[in-house]
């Protein structure tokens, strides 16, 4: 009777220490994917962040030449014939947000360390702020009366110009604000 209950004992042992086994392995393998899908997130981010930097960088030239150069036609006073050719559009951007969407919709944003999180919420913020000021820049110039009088021609300029300045600064803090989320999450 003795052998049977320790044998009994050695088989629920066995049992337990296999079941074990399997629920550390499940879990194991578990953890080794949410941190593949983990670093797949942070690595679509980082590579997102860095196009929409470089789209930046593409279009801050061109809106630093408009703005100084509405400005010197705003100091001149000249407004006779004005049809600047250095005008090609206001050239205002659109940012890619699909890899942080993902992030948001899977829950994985989540799981990032806080300081990582508040970093790429700070400039998916100013990125959608930039975005909104963009479109109403927008609206603002096609409501605009384009008729060859000097009044006109200095009212299109001047809000050229303030606007101009509005989006280089935006640009700017945007950049700054996109290397320091860089730095934080590499």
């Amino acid at each position: 009777m003795k052998s049977k209950i320790g044998d009994l004992i050695i088989q629920v042992i066995s049992v337990m220490i296999g079941v074990f086994l399997g629920f550390a392995i499940t879990n194991w393998s578990e953890n080794q994917k949410e941190t593949s899908k983990y670093n797949a997130l942070l690595l679509n981010i980082t590579s997102e962040i860095k196009a929409n930097q470089a789209k930046i960088d593409q279009v801050i030239g061109y809106h630093k030449m408009l703005k100084d150069s509405t400005k010197y036609y705003l100091n001149t006073k000249e407004f006779t014939n004005f049809k600047p050719s250095f005008f090609k559009g206001v050239n205002t951007l659109s940012f890619n947000n699909s890899a942080y969407q993902t992030g948001i919709q899977t829950g994985l944003l989540n799981t990032m360390e806080l300081e990582k999180v508040q970093a790429i919420n700070d400039v998916y913020t100013k990125q959608r702020s930039y975005e909104e000021f963009a479109n109403v820049l927008l609206s603002g110039l096609i409501t605009m009366d384009f008729d060859e009088s000097e009044k006109s021609a200095q009212k299109i300029a001047t809000f050229l110009s303030i606007s101009m300045t509005d989006i280089v600064i935006k640009e700017e803090q945007l950049l700054q604000n996109i290397d320091h989320t860089l730095s934080i999450i590499e």
